[in-house]
């Protein structure tokens, strides 16, 4: 019985074989007698069909590969778009702050250098910051140093195209402040390069929340420029003082540019700059 099935099964597929054959000589003997446009018709339509799959595989591959290379080339002006955006973005928050020095009321008629801050002092405490500007810009030593926001600090050394300056915390750094509500004068100063105090009086009277400006003293910083508020009081070793630890206008590390008066000292208290 097996043996019987597979002599059937080998005949069946012997007898396929033979009716594909004898189709195709059908096939090649119809096409003998077609007239010859109709065997190029028919010729161009069974090899459309046949390759159709392959033509259609191979397009394909090339179309996908055209998308990836349009897909790079968007992410790539993409990226420089947002590159423009940023730097639109930047200077339109330079232009602002720019337009604000415009309108800044320049009371003490002096001429004021527009600079960029370029570096800061390597480390975790910032006492000085480089600029822009130099002896090419008119800039000289201690030419007081401001934002729009208050005191930054003074010029401390200058180069042919950009200059050190000395900011507020700097242990180095002394100057003169003025109480505006109780009219006392202080000197400032900073022992760690973060708090910034000055000792006065005890009986003066300052409170909390008082605004602090220059004194005129010293003779390097006119008088009236904003320095700070006082942030507390603290007692001090002699009962007679207290010391005001000073909460700056300016936050140095969100600087970007700096205005520098060009001002030059009237009279300097050495001992108590150095």
């Amino acid at each position: 019985m097996l043996k019987l099935g597979g002599i059937f099964r080998k005949f069946c597929a012997f007898g396929r074989g033979i009716l594909v054959l004898a189709f195709l000589l059908f096939v090649a003997s119809g096409m003998r007698l077609l007239p010859m446009p109709a065997k190029e018709r028919l010729t161009s339509a069974f090899l459309s069909t046949v390759f159709y799959p392959v033509q259609y595989l191979v397009a394909s591959v090339d179309d996908f590969r055209n998308v990836l290379g349009e897909n790079e080339k968007l992410k790539e002006e993409n990226a420089r778009l947002r590159l423009e955006l940023d730097y639109a973005r930047d200077g339109l928050s330079e232009l602002v702050r720019l337009r604000a020095l415009v309108r800044f009321d320049n009371h003490w008629d002096y001429p004021i250098v527009t600079s960029r801050i370029i570096g800061r002092n390597p480390g975790r405490l910032v006492t000085t910051l480089i600029v822009n500007r130099g002896l090419a810009d008119g800039l000289k030593t201690d030419m007081p140093v401001f934002s729009m926001s208050g005191l930054v600090g003074r010029v401390a050394k200058v180069a042919s195209h950009h200059a050190q300056v000395q900011v507020l915390v700097d242990p180095n750094l002394k100057f003169s402040v003025l109480n505006v509500r109780t009219r006392t004068v202080g000197f400032a100063e900073s022992f760690d390069g973060k708090r910034l105090a000055a000792t006065v009086p005890a009986h003066a009277g300052i409170r909390e929340g008082d605004t602090l400006v220059t004194s005129g003293l010293g003779g390097i910083f006119p008088k009236g420029i904003g320095v700070g508020v006082v942030k507390e009081m603290v007692p001090h070793d002699m009962d007679v003082l207290s010391t005001m630890v000073i909460q700056p206008f300016q936050e140095v590390s969100q600087l970007e540019e700096v205005f520098i008066m060009q001002k030059e000292p009237d009279w300097i208290v050495r001992e108590l700059l150095e």
